[in-house]
Order: C-alpha cells, then structure tokens, then sequence
C-alpha cells in the first residue's frame, strides 16, 4: 500500500509546530523499531520518506532549530539511498537503529512536549 502522502502533509501542517517535532519524533522511533524487525525491508524506506516529509516541512517554517534539523535531513537521505545495502547488514541496520533512536529523543526535547506534560 502506498502512503497517502498528501493526507499525511495535510495532517502535519495542521499541528502546532511542538506536536510536528512530537509527529518526527514519534517516526523516528517506529524507524528504530521497525529496523530491528526482519519485515523492515520494505517498512524502512516508507519510514524514512515520511520522516524526511516532515524534516522538509519544518525546514520550510524556518524556525531556530534547522542547523540540527539539516543534519538529520542529510542523514535521512543518506539512510534513504544506502537503504538496498544497509537492510542486508546486520551491523549497519543496528547502527541506524541505535542512530534512529537517538535523533528520536533529540526532536522530542525540541519540542518541549515531555517539560509541557510536567507543567
């Protein structure tokens, strides 16, 4: 099935920016989820595109957080391109995994939605 890529861009614009880094974060780490599973071959790249979506449409806003976003961007696309080989290395998939996760808690403390929760 392919994404309904202008349903979700349309989903996205409409969230506060928080909740859009919360959406990257929240993919982000079904990325790193799903990398760990043996079904991830043809998961991850959809993954990746709706990640890289989202990076795209935060970098539109311009907003103050787009040196770090830019080196996700990179690394997404980078990830996107090698996806054929990195999927057959166990090594490789693990270290994107880990990566992944990584990025994952570093967008949702852009967000200030876990120090919003504790309020």
């Amino acid at each position: 099935m392919i994404p309904n890529w202008s349903a979700i861009e349309a989903s996205f614009l409409g969230q506060p920016h928080s909740q859009q880094l919360g959406e990257l974060a929240a993919t982000l780490a079904r990325l790193k989820s799903w990398c760990q599973k043996n079904a991830s071959r043809e998961l991850v790249p959809v993954l990746l595109s709706e990640s890289l979506l989202y990076v795209n449409l935060l970098q539109q806003e311009s907003h103050i957080n787009n040196v770090e976003l830019t080196q996700l961007q990179k690394l997404l696309q980078g990830w996107k391109q090698d996806w054929v080989y990195i999927c057959d290395n166990p090594t490789e998939t693990a270290s994107l995994a880990l990566v992944a996760a990584t990025w994952s808690k570093r967008v949702l403390d852009m967000s200030g939605l876990l120090s919003k929760a504790v309020m």
